[in-house]
């Protein structure tokens, strides 16, 4: 009997170690993925989850330390019961997110959650003091802890991550992060029943129906080794969709940065295109004069003149047309608002980070469309820029119409910059020669914590001897305004 007692007692050991190991797992990958996927908003809200991990292997391992132990120390034991109903209350914060309006979410989910814990512990402390020397406190704090924490935590923790996966991820159509979103909320649910349902044997209902020796008796899965799995299908979730996630963002990024690139090859070889047209037109002009010198002598030979040179001229004019239309590419036929709204959509889309712009004033004076071009390549490097460096959460767009000059601002609210770095990175020297050649203005704001700002203004029309003004005069031109969103 002894024998049966000490195995018994070494798989319940193992089934703790187990147990716990799970669930740490489950808060370290959180923690790390969260770190790395910052901008992602479902990944800040997996915070709780990350602190439920590590209570819960608080409370697997303790439950180890006294299926090791002959005779456990009080505070050891009072220990498994703090850490169980702390775990189990975070649980419940995370699920009451979805409950709440997100404007009082943050404070009202953890005043909750932390009332429940202080009445918790409340009647515990009555129990223990009014109840019989018979009566197992510890038991009826486990229970009570359980079934009134654990039980509703991880079923509304279940609904709450379904309910973010579907605002902020799904919509954006990508199939290979449906499973493991699903399996994560799956094992929430699971664990659910199996953590908070499922509880030792007590002389009243449910928890003399429904207990680990009925779970045990009627399945043959000790209890431990459910939650275990449980454990391992959510952080197993966790870290597939949220790798999968940050590799698709990735791609964007990459993709941007081609595109990029590739505009500003077209470009570089348009101008090298253009420069072999300059001398077919040069060489036209010689003809002519040519022509104008033999107008009193060879009409003949004038008359061959004058063909050559309308025909190189027209193959010149079609040259310049195929090149402007096939070295651009997909040009932005929009208008500026427009073109910038589908920018910003798509930027949102592939990243995942919060989206704001707002537009101010009345576009009576279009840029034209090679003056957007420039604008919406600017823009475009901006973006890719935050989404790459920023670590940001939002990234805020704000268009001006001025009566001389429009103005862009893009600004992050990521980790910013002590000082604008001076002829490094190709970004900033990409909008900094399009600001030039727009005979526009750049102006960059930013500090340490405290995002970045980034606003160009752009005349109208082109300034071949573009406007002297002071950083002052420029930095009251683009004082923000009272926004009119649209």
């Amino acid at each position: 009997m002894d024998a049966l007692r000490d195995v018994q007692a070494s798989h319940q050991l193992l089934l703790s170690l187990l147990h716990g190991q799970t669930f740490f797992v489950l808060g370290l990958s959180i923690l790390f993925l969260s770190r790395r996927a910052i901008r992602l908003e479902l990944a800040r809200e997996l915070a709780p989850l990350a602190a439920f991990g590590f209570l819960e292997t608080a409370v697997a391992w303790s439950t180890a330390w006294l299926a090791s132990t002959s005779t456990p120390p009080a505070w050891l034991i009072w220990f498994r019961l703090l850490a169980m109903a702390a775990a189990y209350a975070v649980l419940l914060s995370f699920g009451l997110q979805v409950v709440i309006s997100p404007q009082k979410r943050e404070r009202q989910r953890w005043t909750i959650a932390g009332g429940l814990l202080l009445l918790w512990a409340l009647i515990l402390w009555v129990v223990h003091s009014s109840s019989d020397p018979g009566t197992d406190v510890y038991l009826a704090g486990e229970l009570l802890a359980r079934h009134g924490l654990a039980l509703p935590g991880g079923l509304l923790g279940a609904w709450g991550f379904r309910h973010e996966a579907h605002r902020t991820i799904e919509p954006q159509r990508w199939p290979w992060v449906h499973w493991p979103m699903r399996l994560t909320l799956v094992a929430l649910g699971a664990f659910a029943l199996c953590g908070g349902l499922v509880v030792p044997r007590a002389p009243f209902f449910p928890a003399s129906v429904i207990n680990e020796a009925a779970l045990l008796r009627t399945t043959g899965v000790p209890v431990a080794f459910a939650r275990a799995l449980c454990g391992g299908a959510m952080a197993f979730g966790v870290v597939q969709a949220l790798s999968a996630v940050l590799d698709q963002i990735e791609i964007w990024l990459e993709n941007a940065e081609q595109i990029q690139a590739l505009v500003d090859e077209r470009e570089r070889i348009g101008r090298e295109l253009h420069d072999g047209i300059i001398q077919t037109i040069y060489a036209s002009g010689l003809i002519l004069e040519s022509a104008r010198h033999n107008l009193a002598t060879d009409a003949h030979q004038v008359r061959r003149q004058l063909t050559t040179a309308i025909d190189n001229l027209n193959r010149a004019i079609q040259d310049i047309r195929r090149y402007i239309f096939d070295l651009r590419g997909e040009m932005l036929q929009d208008d500026l608002e427009t073109g910038l709204r589908k920018m910003l959509k798509d930027f949102h889309a592939h990243t995942l980070l919060a989206t704001e712009f707002h537009v101010s004033g009345s576009d009576n004076r279009r840029l034209d469309t090679e003056r957007r071009q420039h604008v919406f390549q600017i823009a475009r490097e901006a973006l890719t820029n935050c989404a790459r460096h920023a670590r940001a959460k939002c990234v805020e767009m704000d268009l001006r119409y001025g009566p001389e000059e429009m103005w862009l601002s893009i600004s992050d609210d990521g980790i910013g910059l002590a000082t604008v770095p001076a002829g490094q990175g190709q970004g900033l020297r990409n909008i900094q020669e399009r600001t030039s050649l727009l005979s526009g203005r750049l102006a960059i704001d930013t500090a340490p914590d405290e995002g970045l700002t980034l606003t160009i203004a752009v005349p109208y029309h082109q300034q071949f001897a573009p406007a002297e003004r002071s950083q002052r005069d420029l930095d009251a031109a683009i004082a923000k305004p009272g926004k009119e969103t649209r």
